[in-house]
Order: C-alpha cells, then sequence, then structure tokens
C-alpha cells in the first residue's frame, strides 16, 4: 500500500503523503511523472524525494503506522478506562436522541459503579497505569441520577488517590442543572461539555424538556457560569436539517456569548428518536460549507472547533475512529458492557455486535464474551477505504454507523458522513499549503506518537 495521493482543487495539485507528514504544492508536469512512478512494480518513495530538491528528508516522518489493535490482541484485555452511564432517564427530551433517553426510567444502582470503579483501578495497578479516566455519559443525563454521579466521583477521586494514579474525570452534560448541581460541578470538575445546539429558537425546539417546555435559558447560564468559574468548557452542538444553513451564525453566536469555550459540530444521523421524529440527515455540502466558513472564523479569534470526522492538524493519525474497536467500557444503568455509546440496551439492533459482557451481580465480578472482544479488536479500515486520501483521520468512519442490518460493514450505499470527512480533510490539506505559500516553505507534518482516538 503506497499511501501517497494526488489531490486538486481549482486546478491546484497537491502531493500528499500522510505517513511521511508531507504535503507539496506540485504542477501538471511533475503530477504525470509521480502517476508514472506510482505505477511502476517497484516502485519506491525515494524516487518521488529526488523530483524534489526543496524537500528536506530530515523531517520527513521515518516510520509507517502500526496498526494498534495489533498490540491489543496479543494482550489480556484489561481496560482501565471506565465509562459510566447513571441513567437511562433524562430531563430532556430531544428531537434526535440516539437512545431515546427518559423513555425508561432506570437508575444504575451503587453496587454496579462500584464494582465497575474497583476493577478498572485494579487494572490500572495491574498495568502500571499513572492515570484513571472516568467518564460521565448517557444513556440518559448522567446528572439526573445524582446520588450514584456524585458518589461515583468522590469515591473514584478517593480510591485513585491513594493508589497513587491521577484521576482524570470528565462529564458530558445537557446543562440542565440545579443551582447546586452545577455549583457541585464547578468545584469539582476541570472541563466539562454541554450540549447547546445554537441559538434560542433551535435550542428550544430541537432540546425541548421532558414536559415540553424550553431549555435555552438555562443551559447558556449553566456555560456562562462554568466559563465564568474558569472551567474548560466544549460545547456539543447537533446540527439538524433546522440550522444547517445557519451553521456560521450559530458558531459566531457561540464565539461572542461563549468565549474561551471550544465547539465540537456534529451532524444528526438518523438513529433513535429520529425514527419518530422523522429527523433526516441535514444536507451534507451545507454542512461543509458551513463548517469550512466557520473554521476561517474560529482560526481567526484563536479558538477551536471539532467535527469527530478529520482533524485539521493532519499529523494526528488514528488508529480507530473511537474507541469501540478497543474496546471501549462503557457500563449500563442495567450493568452491561458496551462498546459503543449508542448501543446499550440489547433491543438495540447491533447489541449483539457492541453488547460483550455484563455484570453478575450475584457473584460481583464482569463476565466477558472474549470472541466478540476479539472481534471488535479486528476492526480496521475497510477495503473501501485502501485509496481513501482521508482513510487516517476518520478511520473507516463511526463503526455502528458504518454496519448496514447483517451487522456488516457497507460503505459504498450508506453514510453521507464519508463525503464531508473527506472534503474536511481536503480543505485542510490545501488550507496548509496556502499557509506555506505565504511562508514559502514545504509543509512537513511532525507526527503525533499513533494513538486511539477516545
Amino acid at each position: 500500500m503506497k499511501d501517497i495521493f494526488l489531490l486538486e482543487d481549482n486546478g491546484m495539485f497537491v502531493l500528499f503523503a500522510p505517513l511521511k507528514g508531507l504535503i507539496l504544492e506540485i504542477n501538471n508536469e511533475e503530477k504525470q511523472k509521480i502517476e508514472r512512478l506510482l505505477n511502476q512494480s517497484n516502485f519506491c518513495f525515494e524516487n518521488i524525494i529526488n523530483l524534489f530538491p526543496e524537500i528536506d528528508r530530515a523531517k520527513l516522518i521515518k516510520k509507517e503506522l502500526m496498526g494498534q489493535n495489533n498490540i491489543l490482541q496479543t494482550t489480556k484485555f484489561c481496560p482501565d478506562s471506565l465509562v459510566l452511564f447513571p441513567t437511562f432517564d433524562c430531563n430532556l427530551r430531544c428531537i434526535y436522541c440516539y437512545s431515546k433517553a427518559g423513555e425508561k426510567k432506570i437508575n444504575m444502582n451503587w453496587q454496579i459503579a462500584k464494582t465497575a470503579i474497583d476493577f478498572v483501578i485494579e487494572n490500572a495497578k495491574s498495568n502500571g497505569s499513572k492515570e484513571n479516566n472516568l467518564e460521565f455519559h448517557g444513556g440518559g443525563e448522567p446528572t439526573w441520577n445524582w446520588p450514584v454521579f456524585e458518589k461515583a466521583f468522590d469515591y473514584f477521586k478517593e480510591k485513585t488517590t491513594a493508589e497513587e494514579i491521577t484521576p482524570n474525570i470528565s462529564v458530558a452534560t445537557n446543562g440542565v442543572l440545579s443551582k447546586t448541581q452545577l455549583n457541585w460541578i464547578t468545584n469539582h470538575f476541570n472541563s466539562v461539555q454541554v450540549s447547546l445546539d445554537g441559538t434560542r429558537e433551535i435550542q428550544n425546539f430541537q432540546r425541548p424538556t421532558a414536559g415540553g417546555g424550553k431549555s435555552f435559558e438555562i443551559v447558556y447560564n449553566a456555560i456562562r457560569t462554568l466559563l465564568e468559574n474558569k472551567i474548560n468548557v466544549t460545547i456539543h452542538c447537533t446540527i439538524t436539517e433546522k440550522g444547517v444553513d445557519n451553521i456560521p451564525e450559530i458558531v459566531r453566536f457561540f464565539l461572542n456569548d461563549f468565549p474561551g469555550a471550544a465547539i465540537h459540530l456534529e451532524p444528526a444521523c438518523k438513529c433513535g428518536r429520529c425514527a419518530q421524529t422523522e429527523q433526516e440527515f441535514p444536507n451534507p455540502d451545507s454542512f461543509i460549507q458551513g463548517f469550512i466558513e466557520s473554521e476561517k472564523m474560529i482560526r481567526a479569534k484563536n479558538s477551536e472547533i471539532y467535527y469527530s470526522g478529520t482533524s485539521s492538524k493532519l499529523t494526528e493519525f488514528r488508529q480507530n475512529f473511537c474507541g469501540a474497536s478497543l474496546p471501549n467500557f462503557i457500563v449500563t444503568p442495567t450493568g452491561l458492557v458496551t462498546a459503543c455509546h449508542e448501543v446499550a440496551e440489547k433491543e438495540h439492533a447491533f447489541a449483539n455486535y457492541f453488547i460483550y459482557g455484563f455484570l453478575d451481580q450475584q457473584n460481583n465480578n464482569f463476565v466477558f464474551d472474549s470472541e466478540k472482544i476479539k472481534k471488535l479488536q479486528s476492526c480496521s479500515i475497510h477495503s473501501y477505504c485502501e485509496n481513501c486520501f482521508a482513510k487516517y483521520f476518520c478511520m473507516g468512519e463511526c463503526l455502528v454507523k458504518s454496519l448496514n442490518k447483517n451487522g456488516e460493514r457497507n460503505f459504498p450505499n450508506l453514510n453521507p458522513r464519508c463525503k464531508i470527512n473527506r472534503e474536511l480533510t481536503k480543505y485542510f490539506i490545501f488550507q496548509k499549503i496556502r499557509e506555506q505559500v505565504l511562508k514559502k516553505e514545504v509543509w512537513h507534518g511532525q507526527a503525533s506518537k499513533a494513538g486511539s482516538c477516545s
């Protein structure tokens, strides 16, 4: 596999070798020479380098990317990072919710939370890990089961500290919090992800309260309070058909009203409650256009904007789209263990694929299906992605969103996110060239150490 790509944008040609950390503007004649070299049976990258004396060999990345899955399959499954879903209940009824949160009033009991925490801390000790990660997510709104949420936080921090392990604790919340809860979070967390879908009209339409009321005001005030207390805030904004043509306006609103917050944009996907509310995937071309315009605005303000399908840095090679193929150790309110945030119940169409264990509460230990773990760990970039220049930045896309009804990966007719991933990656590649043209340099990427994206 050569992993060398020739790209074009409005008459501009680029040589892109992601595993070498190289982006170089070329002319049409040079492009044709490279094409001839690539077609040779005895192709050698050195032959391309020889065409361009301006390339600094010393700055090229020397090592090929090594698949993390090859490492994982040779070791015992011993996770030291934990995601807890404290509840399936929720105080909102978001029109696109992947888990249809709030329809089931199921809370995690303390035994499940404690056993899961003890398990990952013991694993951290066995692994020699100096850090332990705990994330509160859902499922539902994690703070809605406040007693277990608060107790789990305190217990995890106390236990890790006693073992001289650094605790990293994070939470993803909808921001509909009481003053007491908000004060507690500002005193205990360094960073918080809060969901807010944009301006008042969009937020109240897409994320109404359980009783059909408006949520904008309370979430807005929660974010302001967190920022005023020097908490690192990431605003998670789901883009639907209603907001896709207004992405720059949404981002401008975030920049003006929440200075310092990072912004994470994601298109809504047709799953969960979308089937009931008839929400469709937003127009991908509009999402691409809106994201690019917003990225330019963000760059001028020295802020940050994210989308999960690519990276503007181009050297952060991902081994996986997310942690589903590690697999993630996510414990649900009922004690099931799943690799995917979206698949938390046995009734889900892909439960047999992602749910790989459970807590035996009678014996107080976790039981895992080793064959399912091996299958998850064996996930790699699909053959459909082999010749795609964006593959090391999306890594085959979200696993659950790339499965067909038979539980098989099925790209060609599946997911408009593929188009978004390619176009945004291409934009970032050509943006690097435009930046370097001003500096009259070749862009040599300084690759980060290969690792997974969680």
